[in-house]
């Protein structure tokens, strides 16, 4: 059970720096950015993750 309040936290933390580079790369590049449409995916797939310790 230890471990998985770990990884859980882990993933918080992760899914927030990726928050955060999406919207710094939103503003940068614009919503449709083929660079903004990647860290998108990275976003859900790290979503799925915690989705599924729950």
């Amino acid at each position: 059970m230890g471990n998985k309040h770990v990884t859980q936290e882990v993933l918080l933390e992760e899914i927030e720096r990726i928050r955060e580079f999406m919207i710094y790369t939103a503003l940068k590049e614009g919503l449709v950015s083929d660079n903004m449409v990647k860290v998108s995916q990275v976003l859900d797939s790290k979503l799925n993750e915690l989705e599924e310790i729950y």
